[in-house]
């Protein structure tokens, strides 16, 4: 008999199915469309050549409402250059490139050497043609992601409105002013432009000596000032002299302080002799928490709180070091980075001022409950334009 040999049992190997890769495009269309909102902008133009779906998914009207409910924004910085015979303003962006090796510098003589901006800023030509761009004012007022450039610069009146959306990169005209203004000074309450002054051609009483655009209605008001002559020298005092505080227009004039509640929509005299710096040359309000700042024609940096009547201006300490560089500029741009102080300027005396800017980010910390403002220079670097030289510029900051 032959006896049957049992063969021996192979084990069988335990298989796992691994799943599929999810490609992309096979995403629900909410879920790609959370998930590029989240980029940085400055990705979206080759980000859109990927195919048709994310040229959809990126077209501006759609990604930036993304945007907006998801609660992403980002800072963005426009550097605008007068160009010699140019009547039309040159247009920069600064684009953040992280990877990009920061310019070695030598320490100059008897100046303290800064470090430089790790997150690379370069210069970038905007999209849009700047042939569109009116000549700029020195008051540019920024609302969300437009910019509103209203009247017209020195010396050139005007009652146009020109508004850059900075999500399309598109200009439009807004509603004319009832007033030609030349350099007029503007200020945002509750969605509101106020423009007050640039036109001494009308007499301190009159009814549209302040003119305010709703940007709901997209509609002008015009009412009376507070009464002190209006002449050709005060059109250029009005220069960094209007701020917001506490839901009240603060202005700055004649030798004076007054403010104006939208509210009753009245002036009321708070000051015979102002407490602003007379020789300030670029201001900054936080209207978050209540503070201007200012930066003088000599390089100091000051700081007042929003307490009209008991005003005191003081210095930001910390910053001396950062004084020695700013003697040199003729020029000083200030402006809001995120919570940082943003501060530009030039290093040339000539008319014509070549085609590099200097920068500095400040950190501001109040303290001594509030007694004092250290400031701490975060970096010092140079922007290349690629333009042969320009006669003065213009900085700003939106958020989109």
């Amino acid at each position: 008999m032959i006896s049957k040999v049992a063969e021996p049992t192979q084990k069988r190997k335990k298989t796992t199915s691994e799943p599929p890769l999810t490609s992309f495009s096979s995403l629900p269309h909410e879920i790609a469309e959370n998930i590029l909102a989240r980029v940085s902008r400055w990705d979206y133009p080759r980000l859109s050549l990927v195919s048709k779906s994310f040229h959809s998914l990126l077209s501006p009207l759609q990604i930036y409402k993304t945007r907006s409910q998801i609660g992403v924004n980002e800072t963005c910085v426009y550097v605008c250059l007068k160009l010699p015979n140019q009547p039309c303003a040159s247009w920069f962006s600064l684009r953040t490139n992280p990877n990009k090796k920061p310019t070695k510098r030598t320490k100059r003589r008897g100046k303290t050497k800064f470090k430089p901006d790790s997150s690379g800023n370069s210069v970038v030509p905007t999209p849009f043609s700047s042939s569109h761009s009116p000549p700029l004012p020195h008051y540019i007022e920024t609302v969300g992601s437009q910019i509103y450039i209203i009247g017209g610069p020195y010396r050139k009146p005007s009652s146009s409105v020109r508004i850059l959306d900075c999500k399309s990169h598109t200009w439009r005209d807004g509603p004319n002013m009832t007033v030609a203004r030349a350099d007029a000074a503007t200020a945002l309450l509750d969605e509101k432009i106020y423009v007050m002054g640039g036109c001494d051609n009308i007499d301190a009483y009159s009814t549209n000596w302040v003119e305010v655009f709703d940007i709901r209605t997209q509609s002008w008001t015009a009412f009376p000032g507070p009464g002190f002559d209006v002449d050709e020298e005060l059109v250029d005092d009005y220069r960094a002299l209007v701020n917001v505080y506490e839901g009240k227009i603060y202005l700055a004039a004649d030798e004076k302080d007054y403010t104006y509640d939208p509210k009753d929509g009245t002036w009321k005299l708070v000051r015979e002799n102002t407490s602003f710096i007379p020789d300030s040359v670029e201001c900054w309000c936080d209207e978050m928490e209540n503070v201007i700042y200012c930066c003088t024609a000599s390089g100091y940096f000051m700081w007042s709180t929003s307490e009209i009547e008991g005003r005191e201006w003081r210095e930001i300490k910390g910053l001396d070091k950062l004084r020695e560089h700013l003697k040199t500029g003729n020029d000083f741009e200030m402006a809001n980075y995120g919570g940082k102080l943003l501060v530009m300027w030039h290093s040339y005396p000539d008319l014509c001022i070549r085609n590099k800017i200097w920068y500095a980010k400040i950190c501001l910390e109040s303290r001594c409950n509030g007694r004092e403002v250290w400031g701490k220079v975060e970096c010092v670097d140079m922007l290349t334009f690629t333009v042969e030289t320009y006669e003065s510029f213009s900085c700003l900051t939106t958020s989109v």
